[in-house]
């Protein structure tokens, strides 16, 4: 996926994201956030889902997957999970306003009722947001990605050595041929 299929979808997506919810165009507020978490710590989706509060650290934000790491802050990461945040924040805002009692999570994602986005969720919303993306010609049918494919952009973007982006991602050597799509540049072979 090259950056600008990814660079419009964010664009469109804060857009969408900015939008009063429930009125036509509207998307959940979360999904700018959840893509930019997903791409700039190299997770896949399930593993952006499972992200809790305990994860923002100082340092920046400790990944949850098999092979644990800390994405150390820039400003673009800090206003991923910083918008995150204020999202949940909202959503118990909203319920509390309402007299509803959301049960206690550390869940970074959560849906409007309060409880943790789970993958159905996600997968509905996605679904209905990049056909839209389409529709509307943000993106050509055949740059349509799917969250996963943030992993796999998130490593191929990552900048350094093999060995560098091979520990970004937490990947053993044959799932970093699957994962990274940088064309290596390499000398000719001499006589």
């Amino acid at each position: 996926m090259a950056a600008g299929p990814y660079n419009a979808i964010l664009a469109y997506a804060l857009k969408r994201a900015a939008i009063t919810a429930n009125t036509k165009g509207s998307i959940a507020p979360y999904l700018p956030w959840f893509l930019e978490l997903t791409y700039l710590c190299r997770l896949r989706g399930v593993e952006t889902l499972t992200l809790i509060l305990h994860h923002k650290t100082k340092a920046g934000i400790t990944t949850n997957r098999r092979k644990d790491n800390l994405v150390k802050w820039t400003p673009r990461l800090r206003r991923a999970g910083n918008g995150a945040i204020a999202c949940r924040e909202g959503v118990l805002a909203r319920k509390a306003r309402q007299g509803k009692v959301v049960p206690d999570s550390a869940a970074l994602f959560l849906d409007r009722d309060g409880q943790p986005l789970d993958k159905d969720g996600l997968d509905t919303l996605w679904q209905r947001f990049i056909k839209d993306a389409i529709k509307e010609k943000v993106i050509r049918p055949e740059d349509r990605f799917s969250p996963h494919d943030l992993k796999r952009k998130g490593i191929t973007d990552t900048q350094g050595t093999g060995a560098e982006k091979k520990n970004a991602a937490g990947l053993s050597e044959a799932m970093m041929k699957t994962y990274d799509k940088s064309v290596p540049t390499v000398k000719p072979s001499a006589k």
